[in-house]
């Protein structure tokens, strides 16, 4: 079966309105060369329905979609055939998975692992929230000819930002940080984790979470690989780095303060744990967000 991501070979005469290694943007899927065979969708695909109808079906589920539906479709999904009208037309929005889930950091976790898991989501728009979003694709699509590639990444990385929260705020104001159906026990514990995590971060080790839980760290981290596929350890470790890189925007906390707040004995251990998560020291991230 094939398998299709953000790297596949696209068709020069493929006109596209905005491409990097992370992200392409496309508004006529009539360009698109229709098959019926199966593939496996290894990318992170948005589409916003302008005009027209359109039926996809995905994982053997039928998919119909009007003007105003928002149509989410995560890696790990099978795309097996869809079907337009002649004057049918939407935005698409395609990012690689790595991309997407860098993109959503910081965003509040229950939503963004939501997102993230294999599920196909398909929503109704408000008028308002359309044009927020045909407004993200028009400013992305305007930066194709900047010339510098560092400015043009840098641009569309940070453009890419706000467009995230803006985007989990369609899902917040629809309730799915509170679902009806409160899921598997091991669902219901990850997201008071999740909650707990996100106002505590300081406690910064499994055990801490597991007593908050009530649970064994053991139980704890098969919630979290089961859940989200990631240790426990690894979810707690990105938060504590999306705390910081918020809190070292404000340049009335120093350092040392950043640190403390985050449950660290000393300013050394803190900086030796973001070189070793990011890559860099707290005082060079702080300078390249500033």
């Amino acid at each position: 079966m094939k398998k299709v991501n953000i790297n596949t070979s696209i068709p020069q005469e493929l006109h596209l309105d905005y491409q990097d290694k992370y992200i392409v943007l496309l508004d006529n899927v009539h360009q698109v060369q229709h098959t019926q065979e199966t593939v496996i969708n290894e990318s992170f695909i948005i589409i916003l329905v302008e005009d027209g109808e359109c039926t996809a079906t995905i994982n053997d589920n039928e998919y119909s979609l009007n003007p105003g539906d928002l149509l989410i479709c995560t890696p790990g999904n099978l795309l097996e055939r869809g079907m337009v009208s002649i004057n049918f037309h939407c935005r698409i929005f395609i990012m690689s998975s790595e991309h997407a889930g860098d993109i959503l950091k910081g965003t509040p976790m229950s939503i963004s692992h939501y997102l993230m898991s294999k599920v196909v989501q398909a929503i109704r728009l408000t008028h308002e929230e359309q044009e927020m979003l045909k407004g993200f694709y028009r400013l992305l699509s305007s930066i194709n000819p900047l010339p510098d590639d560092k400015v043009r990444e840098y641009t569309v990385h940070h453009l890419l930002k706000s467009f995230a929260y803006t985007f989990v705020g369609f899902f917040i104001r629809r309730g799915y940080t509170s679902p009806k159906n409160k899921g598997t026990s091991a669902e219901v514990l990850f997201r008071k984790f999740t909650r707990i995590l996100h106002e505590h971060p300081e406690g910064r080790t499994v055990q801490f979470y597991a007593d908050k839980l009530n649970i064994t760290p053991k139980y704890f981290n098969t919630i979290c690989k089961q859940v989200s596929g990631k240790t426990a350890s690894k979810l707690i470790n990105e938060e504590i780095v999306t705390q910081a890189q918020l809190m070292l925007k404000d340049p009335d906390l120093s350092i040392k303060q950043v640190s403390s707040i985050l449950g660290f004995t000393n300013q050394s251990h803190f900086g030796s744990f973001i070189r070793k998560e990011t890559g860099v020291s707290p005082q060079f991230l702080r300078k390249k967000q500033i």
